[in-house]
This record gives C-alpha cells, structure tokens and sequence, in this order.
C-alpha cells in the first residue's frame, strides 16, 4: 500500500491503466468494424442513401450452386457432357465445403473453370429443347452472378474498412492484433 501512496507510482499505474483502456477499446472497434464489413459478404453492401442492401455475393454464389445443381442433374447422364456435369458437382461440393470466405473464392474460382469447360463444350452440340433450356438458363445466371460478383463493393469495403477508423485507432491498429476483413479475391 506504501507505494500507491507514492505520487510518482500512482501516475505510472493510471498511465498503464488508460493505455491498456485505450488499446483494448480500439481492438474492440476496429473488430466490430472488420466483423461489419464482412457481414457485407453475406448481407449485401448497404446502397448508400437508402435503408437498402445490394444483393450480397454469398446470394449470388447460392443461385449460382443451385443453377449449378439443377444443370449438372439434366446432364449427369449426357453421353458426351456427363464428365463436365460431374466436375460442376464437385466444384459445387467443394464451394459448400467451405467455411471462410477466402476458401470460398478458392472453390468458386473452380465453379468458374468447370462451368465454363461445360458452357463451351455444350455449344457445340446439338441438344433437345429441355437441355438447351437448361443450358441457356445455366449461360445467364452463371454470367449474371459472376459480372455482379465482379462488381460488388464487397472487396472494395474490405480492403479499404480503416477508411472509416479515426485516426488513432489507424495509429494503433499494428498494436491491437486486429484481423482484417476476408476479401473475396487474389
């Protein structure tokens, strides 16, 4: 007790006290701040303005699966596109194996190889109307899910979430051991 009694001591232990505070709040900040942000992977990114989200790109991969799905069943037994159905369903698999958003893009840049080997291969046969149905079906939302992937503000927001962190905080970022927001891309 004899030395909180001390002026000198007593400062000294405040001071450790408000910069162990002051770390611990901005550690807590800039995590719920990276949490936000990849909230915005499965959510949507808010549409600035407007109490609206943009479709999320986690959606956009549900519709993209599904549509890969129901494709890879109409050709599963296709004499000459049942390998490629096969190779989307295991893409497919892989991408819902995933848990983090990184191994997500990792099993969707599969989803991308496969779908478009299946695409460009079933161009050039001549297919009855179900399956060509199917297969135009499967061009738009594979093409539309990948150019709103393409576009989302997602890997934007992530990459830049300290833009919205004062300026302290950004000074002690290094020392507060705060995971940045997954992107989804290389």
């Amino acid at each position: 007790m004899k030395l909180l009694k001390n002026r000198k001591i007593a400062i000294l232990i405040a001071v450790i006290v408000m910069i162990f505070t002051m770390l611990f709040g901005v550690h807590r900040s800039l995590s719920r701040l990276a949490k936000d942000v990849e909230d915005m992977f499965y959510d949507g990114v808010p549409i600035e303005g407007t109490n609206e989200t943009w479709p999320s790109i986690n959606q956009h991969l549900g519709n993209l699966t599904q549509s890969i799905l129901d494709t890879s069943s109409m050709f599963a037994n296709h004499e000459e596109l049942s390998g490629e159905a096969e190779a989307m369903t295991i893409a497919r698999r892989s991408f819902m194996d995933a848990d983090s958003i990184t191994d997500k893009y990792s099993a969707y840049q599969d989803i991308q190889k496969t779908s478009i080997v299946f695409i460009e291969k079933a161009e050039t046969f001549m297919l009855y109307e179900r399956e060509l149905i199917t297969l135009l079906d499967f061009q738009t939302v594979f093409r539309g899910a990948t150019r709103a992937i393409q576009n989302s503000e997602y890997n934007e927001r992530a990459r830049g979430f300290m833009d919205e962190a004062s300026f302290i905080a950004v000074l002690l970022k290094p020392l507060v051991f705060v995971t940045s927001p997954q992107v989804f891309d290389t």
